[in-house]
């Protein structure tokens, strides 16, 4: 019984979160207890879309829920609450568009033509979040030849779907990323001298990658030479 519902909520983000989302997205592990819903989700990754170069957008090493274990099989998933610590959040950024606007761009619009699998999340159960909490964050800045932290403040979201009763969970997921494009946007830049030091370290990185594939090349010649 334990391990069948661990499976099932296991299963039940990658399936709806890779397909909603339009890129991977992969589970570690679930323990979630099926008598009083409280549980821990492990090694959650979203990939980051097609065209942006850091391999993952989000990774989660723990996430803690509080389900109503009463709900899992009705019309409406009742959430008590998801809280979210130290989750890092890599922020590509492109001249006019990032990551976090991307995978917002690829979930289906309500009543728009979607998939079949987007289709049957709309028409199927739907959810209610009362609590979601991103604490800690630790975000990262990538733009153009650019890295650095960006400090990003708490995000504390209530009632997702609790105003119009439910909501379906392509919506829920719009919301949460919707308040962290803004909660991004808004956040304090790195300072100048720190943007230097990251487009200097990088610089030197390249140059040195560079000599040591010249050396290298230069002594598989001399060896054909000899």
């Amino acid at each position: 019984m334990y391990f069948y519902f661990d499976s099932l909520v296991k299963s039940g983000i990658e399936v709806l979160g890779s397909s909603v989302l339009g890129t991977a997205v992969t589970v570690e592990g679930a323990s979630v207890s099926p008598l009083n819903g409280q549980g821990n989700i492990s090694g959650l990754r979203v990939e980051n879309p097609e065209g942006y170069n850091s391999q993952y957008a989000f990774e989660l090493d723990s996430v803690a829920v509080s389900i109503n274990v009463g709900s899992v099989f009705s019309d409406v998933l009742e959430v008590d609450s998801i809280t979210i610590v130290q989750p890092t959040i890599t922020y590509e950024t492109k001249i006019t568009t990032d990551n976090i606007r991307a995978l917002l761009a690829n979930l289906p619009e309500s009543g728009a033509a979607s998939s079949s699998s987007a289709e049957s999340d709309e028409a199927g159960q739907q959810i209610i979040i009362h609590e979601l909490r991103i604490l800690d964050s630790q975000l990262n800045l990538v733009a153009a030849i650019v890295t650095a932290p960006v400090a990003l403040a708490d995000i504390e979201i209530r009632d997702i779907g609790g105003e119009g009763g439910s909501t379906s969970a392509v919506n829920a997921v719009r919301v949460v990323l919707a308040e962290l494009s803004r909660s991004i946007l808004n956040a304090e830049l790195p300072s100048l001298d720190l943007l230097k030091e990251s487009v200097e370290e990088r610089i030197e990185d390249g140059a040195q990658r560079v000599e040591e594939a010249v050396e290298d090349l230069g002594g598989r010649l001399r060896g054909l030479l000899n």
